[in-house]
């Protein structure tokens, strides 16, 4: 799995965290909190999917590209977990 330290945020992911109810900073929270990092389904934009917890414990998941830089990824879009994603996160 990649290494993801930080994320970038831009307008154009912020909007589309907006249009599903999701802040940056919930998105921000993931990677400090209970998460996993899978490789997302094929033919899906971001190659990668974080699937984990904010701080006041909503499961929210985040497709992610990579950047030019080691370790920061951009999330593409992000939204409340479905059972599916959720269940990727208890297992």
């Amino acid at each position: 799995m990649p290494y993801v330290q930080d994320f970038l945020f831009d307008d154009d992911n912020e909007d589309k965290f907006a249009v599903h109810g999701v802040t940056v900073v919930q998105v921000s929270q993931l990677l400090d909190n209970e998460h996993v990092i899978l490789r997302n389904r094929k033919g899906r934009r971001g190659i990668y999917l974080v699937i984990g917890r904010d701080n006041g414990g909503a499961c929210i998941a985040a497709p992610i590209e990579s950047t030019r830089t080691r370790g920061l990824w951009r999330p593409i879009t992000a939204w409340f977990c479905k059972t599916v994603e959720l269940n990727r996160l208890n297992n």
